[in-house]
């Protein structure tokens, strides 16, 4: 995996990584000409160029999807065949920081994130959409202390010929059924 910090992706500059996975880089991204910040995650996957469209229609989709707990994906692109997502940046980290494993979270809190994922998750099935990978290092923290779900589709994007997600939190939708959607914005507000 190559570190990207001070490159530049389409209109951003990449300041420096804020966290790895599987599927993807997540860096912390300077708008060239606005000097406004977003999360840009870069897959570690490359493309071919068949895989190209694919690519767009998934983050197309993805990017139509608009609630007050997801994270929105404002841009996508590919910097010669690896593919990355523009996305709004949430400044307050992931759950798994906040509670680190082990650590126990009163109750209140539990249910206020459970309200949240749940009201997200289920914009996102009225659209038709499975989010493949609900773990607490997918849900961030925005700037008012709001759950917000992130990596809708990453899993599809990296490996589009194969269903990935995290073993342990993730649902098969070869089980549920797959993703179909019209193609329109999706605002669950």
């Amino acid at each position: 995996m190559t570190h990207r910090a001070g490159q530049q992706l389409g209109n951003y500059r990449l300041t420096h990584l804020l966290g790895e996975g599987g599927f993807a880089e997540v860096y912390l991204g300077e708008h060239l000409h606005l000097g406004t910040q977003a999360a840009i995650k870069v897959l570690h996957t490359q493309l071919t160029s068949d895989d190209i469209e694919s690519f767009r229609a998934e983050a197309r989709t993805i990017a139509h999807l608009i609630h007050p707990h997801i994270v929105r994906v404002l841009e996508f692109g590919v910097e010669g065949k690896t593919p990355y997502l523009v996305m709004d940046y949430a400044s307050g980290g992931t759950l798994r920081k906040l509670h680190p494993k082990g650590t126990r979270i009163p109750l209140a809190p539990v249910v206020s994130y459970v309200k949240q994922v749940a009201d997200a998750l289920q914009c996102a099935h009225d659209e038709k959409l499975i989010h493949r990978d609900v773990k607490p290092e997918n849900m961030l923290l925005g700037r008012r202390n709001e759950v917000l779900l992130s990596d809708f589709g990453i899993a599809l994007v990296a490996q589009s010929s194969r269903y990935q997600s995290t073993p342990r939190y993730g649902r098969d939708d070869r089980v549920y059924g797959s993703r179909t959607n019209s193609g329109q914005a999706a605002s669950c507000q």
